[in-house]
């Protein structure tokens, strides 16, 4: 069977009216929604409350890096029917765009107080067990989350590298911007 581009638009599209559909009848405004929309507002105005104003651009960047990697990784996840999110804020975009983000905040807190590497791993293990073991089942049982062919013990060693990936990436052109001047 040969498939061609017009056809997967027209599939793309039939899903499209799909989500924003099921979106408007089954999840705005339900207390899922309004959960994942109050939590993700608390958590930017206190990560704006406790942000260390001097290393802004380094703690920016680490969000950008952060945001970018778990939202593409989020999205795979999704397309290749690991998990769904039935609650979602937005109907289009990054799957779940307000977790991602709160995911890369919570990122982003790890990196602004805990420098050191050792100290900065043992928060991101201790970080990745609270969303791993905690958050995740959470979020199924508010069935925000749904996992179709994955488990949270996979989810456990994939934030602690995604933390340590990101750290040493940013670490490194913080470290060449610092010696090249740029």
């Amino acid at each position: 069977m040969s498939v061609n581009i017009t056809e997967i638009l027209r599939k793309q599209e039939e899903v499209l009216t799909l989500r924003l559909e099921y979106w408007r009848n089954e999840v705005v405004f339900t207390p899922q929604w309004w959960f994942l929309l109050v939590s993700f507002i608390i958590l930017v105005i206190f990560w704006l409350f406790i942000l260390d104003k001097t290393r802004v651009v380094s703690i920016l960047l680490f969000g950008f890096v952060a945001f970018s990697i778990v939202s593409i990784l989020d999205t795979l996840g999704g397309e290749l029917l690991l998990w769904e999110y039935p609650k979602m804020v937005l109907p289009w975009g990054p799957r779940i765009v307000t977790i991602d983000l709160m995911i890369s905040i919570y990122f982003m807190i790890l990196y602004q107080f805990f420098q050191s590497w050792k100290m900065y791993i043992i928060a991101s293990i201790c970080l990745s067990a609270i969303f791993s073991f905690i958050l995740e089942p959470f979020a199924s049982y508010l069935n925000i989350y749904m996992s179709l062919h994955w488990s949270h013990f996979y989810s456990f060693p994939i934030y602690i590298l995604l933390t340590i990936f990101i750290k040493y990436v940013v670490d490194k052109l913080l470290k060449i911007e610092k010696t090249t001047g740029y």
